[in-house]
């Protein structure tokens, strides 16, 4: 017996009291987020050599690790992004169809009434009445297309708002990211604590999230972010310090990689990339899906005023002479935005729907002497087959083409078609992130049941290196002031 008895009881009493420690602090941390959960690792202290044996003297703790895992940690930030862009694509193409009013307040149901007036008006083309209905409904047919087409450009615009925020917003974590791995390589590696570990990793996470760049630590212990370019190489965001910027191409609608001093984004410098994330389910709603989707509410819209006008030029009105003329132009529209600018033409009332057929002469031509028929609903019945006559692109009946009525209906099935998509595939993304966050967090996370059973360890390893402490010094205290005086 001797005092390295002693000193070994000590070396178990400070083990145990940093494995308190460290699982106290687990325990105060268990809701912080991105907190890693530590462990205390130990490792036998040196033997040394003592009659006919080797002895140990104790217990050293050999390290505070932290329980991170870098592949988790990669496959958690990969689905992480990958659901945010297919949750947001989700999201934006269901409010989408939203605005549309489909099937109870849409386009759909206006033109079922402007189809209903027109019946009416074919069965008696003379009543003042329903001509002013068929009027009424095409103006609201064309009122319903203007405003749906507003709302869409709403949404574009607030699409494109919310993407440069989170251009923005992407920026700024990455500032903050080079900034704390700047200060984590300046420091000594051994008085780096946990927490700034924690912190780093949190901010590449949102990096992740915000942009799907592949985020890690590089073998230098520093951040490094990189984004796919064009031609498919990588192309940094940050290594080793040095940081670039994201920005928006306003010409091209490209998302570039700029210097951070450049004022404006010259695709000539600036390599362009290709984002994910939350921000890339924002530029492709806005640069691919609701352009698409314009463009066929524009094709309708042109479609629809083009047949409208085409059969009403086929018919005849009163040229205000007892003669007739051919009908003019119902609907109007700007080329260059149909559905946003279509409307009745000006000057267009009662009179200007065209009923009856072109009278003609003995020739067969039109004959503009003649005074429309007032009975004759040959044109009107006309009109009300347009919902279901076959109309080519020009507005002129083809029977390659498709009927005013299949032609919304393949619009609104097709977006819905999309919705369906993306939803699904936002559902299934979301599985996979889920189960990748939780995967990392059995890794990473404090489970309080375990730090529980560690206390109770660390209490009863603590009790024990005191005992032998106790022990030893007893003994000790024998040896020293007893030997010798037994039987006195």
């Amino acid at each position: 017996m001797s005092f390295v008895g002693l000193y070994t009881g000590l070396t178990g009493v400070r083990a145990a009291q940093v494995g308190i420690d460290i699982t106290g602090n687990n325990v105060a941390n268990a809701a912080t987020p991105g907190y890693t959960r530590q462990r205390v690792e130990l490792a036998a202290r040196p033997s040394y050599q003592a009659p006919g044996a080797m002895i140990g003297t104790g217990v050293d703790i050999s390290t505070i690790g932290r329980l991170r895992d870098g592949f988790l940690d990669a496959r958690f930030r990969s689905s992480s992004a990958d659901h945010a862009a297919a949750s947001v694509r989700s999201d934006l193409l269901a409010r989408l169809e939203h605005l549309t009013g489909e099937p109870e307040q849409g386009i759909s149901v206006r033109l079922g009434r402007l189809w209903e007036a027109a019946e009416s008006w074919a069965n008696n083309p003379a009543d003042a009445a329903t001509r002013r209905q068929v009027l009424s409904e095409l103006s609201s047919v064309s009122d319903t297309i203007r405003s749906t087409a507003a709302a869409w450009d709403a949404l574009a615009a607030d699409t494109g708002a919310r993407r440069d925020t989170q251009v923005t917003m992407a920026n700024d974590t990455l500032a903050s990211l080079a900034d704390l791995d700047r200060r984590i390589a300046d420091m000594n590696p051994t008085r780096i604590g946990p927490e700034l570990l924690d912190q780093r990793d949190l901010l590449l996470d949102e990096v992740a999230r915000l942009t799907g760049a592949d985020v890690k630590i590089d073998e230098n212990n520093r951040a490094l972010v990189t984004l796919p370019g064009a031609d498919g190489q990588p192309v940094d965001l940050l290594r080793a310090g040095e940081r670039q910027r994201l920005a928006v191409d306003p010409a091209g609608g490209g998302i570039h990689v700029a210097a951070l001093d450049a004022t404006a984004v010259d695709p000539a410098t600036g390599p362009s990339v290709a984002v994910g994330g939350e921000v890339g389910g924002l530029h492709q709603v806005l640069v691919t899906d609701l352009p698409r989707w314009r463009a066929e509410l524009d094709a309708f819209a042109r479609t629809l005023a083009d047949a409208v006008n085409t059969v009403n030029a086929q018919g005849a009105i009163g040229n205000g002479a007892g003669g007739s003329q051919p009908g003019g132009a119902l609907l109007t529209f700007d080329a260059a935005d149909p559905a946003g600018s279509l409307r009745l033409a000006d000057g267009v009332d009662v009179a200007s729907l065209a009923a009856s057929a072109l009278p003609t002469g003995a020739g067969g031509s039109h004959d503009p002497s003649l005074p429309p028929a007032p009975h004759d609903g040959r044109n009107a019945r006309a009109f009300a087959d347009l919902r279901t006559t076959k109309i080519g692109d020009g507005g002129a009946a083809d029977p390659a083409g498709a009927s005013l009525e299949n032609r919304f209906a393949d619009l609104v099935v097709g977006l819905a078609g999309d919705v369906r998509s993306a939803r699904a595939t936002a559902d299934s993304a979301r599985a996979v992130s889920v189960g990748a966050e939780l995967a990392r967090m059995q890794e990473h996370g404090v489970s309080l049941d375990e730090e529980m059973v560690g206390l109770v360890r660390y209490q009863r390893s603590l009790e024990a290196a005191s005992r032998v402490m106790t022990t030893v010094d007893e003994a000790l205290n024998v040896l020293v002031n007893r030997t010798g005086i037994v039987g006195r």
